[in-house]
């Protein structure tokens, strides 16, 4: 088993340096790598006059698949699969109507012009998986690191740092926007980093600690760090500015 992990592990990574190099040779001239999702709506908001970009960025491309192709709830592999069919019809006759991006962050850029025949069914498979995976890739570089809630309680005796748990499900929508547009933003991070352990917890699937209840999703159960002291429970969803306000009340309250 161990031997059959380690093969698939190169496989992916295979893939994921050929997908590289593919997006590097033939996207990257129009489409960008990574832009945080804030400045791509600011830019958007002003007609595309801050970045002057040619088409959508990597991670909305990558965001956009993994949101609308093929069925989020199946398995991994079979949405991987449908996003595979859908890029290579897309390349073939690309469609505004087909695109997965809103079209209120597209809308003024150039039609794409067809390309059947830049990618053969091997390229195509290696640019889909590395498009698929980046956007998740980016938010865990981008983001906090995320403890168990064990973890989380010996760091924070150790490090006098307040414990946030985030109550979230797999396809919670507004779980997954402050994932891609409030969770990377550097402010967020640096406070995180500066006052608190996270701890990210699946309440379908995860008992929340200390008896809590979950409150829906997103929901944040902030824990002093004795582990034991609950400071305050919420649900909601906050913007990167509400997010930050609500952290510094949390570190307010807690008095550490």
């Amino acid at each position: 088993m161990k031997k059959l992990m380690l093969w698939m592990g190169g496989v992916l990574s295979l893939y994921a340096s050929e997908g590289a190099a593919l997006f590097e040779k033939h996207c990257s001239a129009c489409h960008s790598s990574y832009i945080p999702m804030s400045k791509v709506i600011a830019n958007a908001e002003q007609n595309n006059t801050l970045l002057h970009l040619k088409a959508p960025t990597l991670n909305q491309l990558s965001f956009g698949v993994k949101l609308n192709v093929g069925d989020r709830k199946a398995d991994e592999e079979a949405q991987q699969m449908e996003v595979e069919e859908f890029i290579a019809s897309y390349i073939a006759s690309p469609q505004r109507e087909k695109s997965v991006v809103p079209k209120e962050l597209t809308h003024f850029y150039p039609d794409m012009p067809p390309m059947p025949d830049l990618l053969n069914e091997e390229e195509i498979e290696a640019l889909s998986s590395y498009i698929f995976a980046y956007g998740e890739a980016m938010i865990e570089k981008h983001s906090v690191r995320n403890y168990t809630f064990e973890e989380a309680v010996k760091i924070a005796k150790v490090q006098k740092k307040i414990i946030m748990i985030r109550g979230v499900l797999p396809f919670c929508k507004w779980c997954i926007q402050m994932d891609r547009e409030v969770m990377v933003e550097p402010e967020v991070r640096e406070m995180l980093e500066s006052s608190f352990v996270v701890v990210k917890t699946n309440v379908m699937t995860e008992k929340l600690p200390l008896g809590m209840k979950s409150l829906g999703t997103p929901s944040f159960y902030f824990i002093k760090s004795d582990g034991e002291t609950i400071i305050d429970q919420l649900n909601g969803y906050g913007d990167k500015e509400e997010f930050l306000a609500l952290l510094r009340r949390i570190k307010e309250e807690a008095g550490e």
